[in-house]
């Protein structure tokens, strides 16, 4: 059973999750590590998941495997613990009354250490592939080396995501998305610049981050986002918030990150024609002092 697959006992998953009775049998968790369990092997892949899930059962130390499996542990206990809080909401209030806001405050500590636990999973599992082996041959890993950015390190120097190399890995096929879509139409094969065209390619990273976050903010989850995109969100969302305008709030967010990733493209796209015909003649719209993304030569 999924709960049961990496913790023995409650005791071992109250390691994680100190909230958990003691007095509660692993089985009676089941329902809380189905989810969980089928996320992560999403992300790893099933052989790599089974590989730690082994590594756990077995009696022999070794420390890459050690590490792997408290990564592990530490992500399927705080992403069940988000679904445990959910799920007997119920049977809390008839006890004391918890608010929304203290659910959602407590929701966000359990989402953020599992994100956290999963950046840490995979970026062991980055550092050793010859020992995780099958991690590297997943369509996950294979399909992030062939982007323009391949890691959340180099992603963040255009667009902070916190450093979170699960967050990233969330943004691999969107990225894939507006480079087919976007980035490419523009300057072809990313592959064929060279050194000479250091300036287009910071251009090309910047544009793809600012239309990836863009899409991200759409598409995802809004306590799926990193914690510092989330604050700077809210304070736009606090100035509309009344009941369900959160998703309207988010959505003006995303409109302006968007807009300055449009910017970009148009400066990218001035860029590579000067590249082509040695001249630029540079568009009202782009070159008025007005407009702070404005592009200077």
């Amino acid at each position: 059973m999924a709960a049961t697959d990496l913790f023995t006992t409650t005791g071992d998953l109250r390691a994680f999750l100190p909230d958990v009775s003691s007095a509660k049998p692993m089985p009676e968790l089941e329902f809380a590590f189905r989810d969980p369990e089928s996320k992560v092997k999403n992300l790893i892949g099933e052989a790599t998941y089974n590989q730690i899930k082994e590594h756990y059962a077995g009696d022999t130390p070794e420390e890459t495997l050690d590490k792997a499996v408290k990564y592990l542990q530490g992500a399927l206990a705080n992403l069940a613990g988000d679904i445990i809080l959910v799920m007997t909401a119920g049977e809390r209030n008839e006890n004391k009354k918890t608010y929304r806001y203290q659910e959602s405050l407590q929701r966000k500590v359990y989402l953020n250490n599992a994100n956290a636990e999963l950046g840490q999973l995979l970026t062991l599992l980055d550092s050793d592939t010859t020992t995780f082996s099958d991690w590297a041959d997943t369509t996950l890993y294979t399909t992030r080396q062939k982007q323009i950015i391949k890691t959340h390190t180099e992603f963040g120097q255009y667009y902070y995501i916190d450093e979170s190399a699960y967050f990233f890995t969330r943004l691999v096929f969107l990225m894939k998305e507006i480079t087919a879509d976007k980035i490419t139409p523009v300057i072809g094969v990313f592959g064929d610049l060279d050194g000479g065209d250091a300036a287009i390619i910071d251009q090309v990273k910047k544009t793809l981050a600012y239309l990836t976050m863009a899409m991200a903010l759409r598409r995802f989850d809004f306590m799926e986002l990193p914690k510092t995109i989330r604050n700077n969100a809210e304070e736009s969302i606090r100035t509309i918030r009344t009941g369900g305008m959160e998703a309207v709030a988010v959505r003006k967010v995303s409109d302006e990150i968007e807009a300055k990733g449009k910017t970009y493209l148009e400066v990218l796209e001035r860029m590579m024609e000067k590249k082509k015909t040695g001249t630029l003649a540079e568009p009202d719209e782009i070159n008025d002092e007005e407009n702070r993304f404005y592009l200077q030569t």
